[in-house]
């Protein structure tokens, strides 16, 4: 299992259903536009969380291996894509989770930097 790290007392406790639905369809998200454009290796990192309970999708939404530095999806989706449409609709599709975890407070300790991150790129062009 993934240890998690995040700003809140208790990171797996349960999330409502609706909300996770929410959660786990914004993941359903970032899972397809990694494999429309080849970066199946990380979209493997993501089936099981959207396949396992909702402590496995809580674990993972607030994991290292999504949100971390070198080697995280956040840090590797799209980088073989160079700056192009590709990238942009991976670190898209990362903004909306980001942003879904962040009103949802189900998030790791780098979550709001990278979504920042992302956010900045965008409004200068990157």
């Amino acid at each position: 299992m993934l240890a998690p790290v995040v700003g809140n007392a208790n990171p797996l406790q349960s999330v409502q259903p609706m909300k996770a639905e929410v959660l786990k369809q914004r993941l359903e998200r970032l899972e397809s536009v990694l494999v429309q454009h080849g970066e199946t290796d990380l979209a493997l990192m993501i089936r099981p969380a959207l396949e396992g309970s909702e402590q496995d999708l809580r674990a993972f939404l607030v994991s290292n291996e999504l949100w971390g530095g070198a080697g995280s999806i956040a840090d590797q989706a799209g980088m073989s894509q160079g700056q192009g449409d590709a990238r942009r609709e991976i670190e898209g599709a990362l903004i909306r989770l980001g942003l879904e975890q962040i009103r949802q407070d189900v998030v790791n300790s780098r979550t709001d930097k990278w979504v920042d991150t992302f956010c900045q790129w965008r409004q200068g062009g990157f």
